[in-house]
């Protein structure tokens, strides 16, 4: 009875510090978040746009501002020195956060994620051309992390808290708490669950209310709806899903070319940030619309009709530019670039003869695009059906951009990967569709099942004193090992029976399956699938001693862990 209430209790004081951290969280992150947007917007706005700081010169009779150049180049400056100063060896961003979801202990690099928020925040306040609010969203999966890691703070699950900061980031930087949960259990959690959903919905909605409560930063996307005939705006659409599926693949290709370029240049990692820098700062001289969140240059694409080739020219630039950005590591996020993509490819197909026939098409197709291209990078197509309700506040334009979400998102998952965070991890050799138990598999040691007490004999041991041994400890397998505790071998019964008069060294297996004592219960399950026998030893590779045996037994129980595990996680 005592025991049943001291559960309860603690179960109890659990949930509510899961509470309590959830709301932390969603205020902490609602604030950094306000801070952020703004600061970026300001600092971006008075380099770019600011008469009293514009440096101009002649060139061709052409008056050019060329204080970009030197903004992006004291960004890319001050990220190199971050680099170099705190050793940073990569970034982290959202993938890490995925990841960490994952574990089974959901560490996150606490110093490297916050580091990495400050670099973004420095590059985009600069010019560069990437986004904020992937590194807001790894920000509020870090402080997650941070906050559960506090002595006083009770055992609360780390992925859910790392869900939730997640869910706060969308939601205070979009201004939608409904996008942020989905986002956070589509992309983040991969589940949804019961256990979950009230941490992450509070922290959204807490995240929410504080921005809206400050007031300080609205919805990025606000603009008046405009009323649309859905029967011709639907051969528009299929070509927005189509063309936005190739946009959203030469993307995320580019990206992953641009990080291979960099690390076979053989230059240092803190070098590598004043090229993009070099480059942002020449091209915003020419065209700063390119640069930056890009937030004005969607909304005014999105209302107003631009010309065709100018919608070329800031689709090629801003696909080159935030590719060597993140590639050479100036820091950011690829959600905002992605966005803006979407709209330059939206409102490209709109200008297109015969397709936009009707202007209130213009709005619907670049909204469409937007949010299939950012669908297909950070491989959310659901979350983004409900930026879109969120953003615009129009049921018809959610459902008109189902469509090409759909055809984008099919597309460049058969012809890509189901993300760009799953590309990411990928190259790191962490599959996520191999699901979250396959990872757990991965990361659960042999060792935590490895039985150390075993059947043993050394070198001159006789059969008979073999074979009463066996008797005595009810095994069939033996191994033998010296007085060092070198692995000399496997004894089997069925092969000493008949041969009394020998020692057992003769009859020693000489094939037979070894396992190291660093591999975990997922390569085990591997070599494992031809085994026939008692037990495995498990041995040191690097001293040839044995640490114990492992039976089919023993694996089974570990996968029976894992998946009882995973079962109360995803509950």
């Amino acid at each position: 009875m005592n025991q049943r209430i001291d559960n309860i209790l603690t179960l109890t004081k659990n949930n509510l510090a899961l509470i309590f951290v959830a709301i932390l969280t969603g205020i902490i992150v609602s604030l950094v978040a306000q801070f952020f947007i703004i600061s970026a917007k300001a600092m971006f706005r008075i380099i770019f746009y600011s008469d009293k700081l514009a440096l101009n010169i002649n060139f061709f009779n052409i008056n050019l501002n060329i204080t970009p150049f030197f903004a992006c180049i004291l960004a890319s400056i001050l990220v190199c020195l971050l680099i170099k100063f705190f050793k940073i060896q990569r970034w982290h961003g959202p993938a890490d956060t995925i990841y960490a979801a994952h574990q089974i202990q959901g560490n996150l690099d606490i110093k490297t994620g916050f580091l990495s928020t400050i670099a973004s925040f420095v590059s985009i306040s600069g010019g560069a051309s990437v986004g904020i609010y992937g590194p807001l969203v790894h920000f509020g999966g870090t402080l997650g992390a941070f906050l559960r890691r506090i002595k006083f703070v009770p055992n609360i699950p780390h992925d859910i808290i790392i869900g939730s900061g997640v869910a706060a980031a969308i939601s205070a930087g979009f201004g939608s708490p409904l996008a942020g949960i989905i986002f956070a259990h589509e992309v983040v959690l991969r589940h949804y669950s019961l256990k979950a959903i009230t941490s992450v919905a509070l922290c959204s909605v807490v995240a929410s209310f504080t921005a809206d409560k400050i007031g300080l930063v609205g919805p990025p996307f606000n603009f008046l709806e405009k009323s649309f005939d859905m029967t011709s705006a639907l051969p528009g659409l299929v070509l927005v899903g189509i063309i936005s599926a190739i946009i959203a693949f030469l993307f995320m290709k580019s990206i992953f070319l641009s990080s291979k370029i960099a690390q076979k240049s053989n230059i240092k990692s803190y070098y590598l940030p004043l090229i993009p820098g070099a480059i942002c700062g020449l091209v915003g001289i020419f065209l700063p619309e390119a640069l930056g969140l890009g937030i004005n240059t969607i909304l005014n694409t999105i209302i107003n009709p631009t010309n065709f080739m100018f919608l070329l020219i800031l689709l090629f630039f801003k696909l080159f530019l935030t590719s060597s950005c993140i590639g050479f590591g100036l820091f950011g996020g690829v959600f905002s670039p992605a966005l803006f993509l979407g709209t330059m490819t939206g409102a490209i197909i709109y200008n297109i003869p015969g397709i936009g026939l009707d202007i209130s098409l213009l709005s619907v197709f670049a909204v469409a695009g937007m949010a299939s291209v950012a669908s297909s990078v950070i491989g959310a197509p659901i979350s983004a059906i409900i930026l879109v309700l969120e953003l615009t506040g129009s049921y018809e334009y959610a459902i008109a951009a189902i469509l090409p979400i759909s055809f984008c998102s099919l597309i460049t998952y058969l012809i890509f990967g189901s993300s760009f965070f799953d590309a990411q991890l990928k190259n790191r050799g962490i599959n996520m569709g191999d699901g979250r138990q396959s990872i757990l598999m991965n990361q659960t040691k042999l060792l935590n099942y490895t039985d150390v007490s075993f059947t043993k004999f050394n070198k001159e041991t006789t059969i008979n004193e073999a074979i009463n041994k066996f008797k005595k400890h009810k095994t069939t397998e033996g191994y033998m090992i010296d007085s060092n505790k070198k692995y000399l071998g496997k004894v089997r019964l069925i092969d000493l029976l008949g041969n009394e008069k020998d020692t057992i060294f003769k009859y020693r297996q000489k094939n037979h399956l070894i396992l190291e004592m660093d591999s975990n219960i997922l390569e085990t399950l591997k070599s494992m699938t031809e085994f026939v026998g008692e037990s495995i030893p498990v041995i040191n590779h690097q001293n040839n001693t044995i640490h114990g045996i492992i039976s089919e037994n023993d694996i089974l129980k570990a996968y029976i862990d894992i998946s009882e595990a995973i079962k109360s996680i995803e509950k």
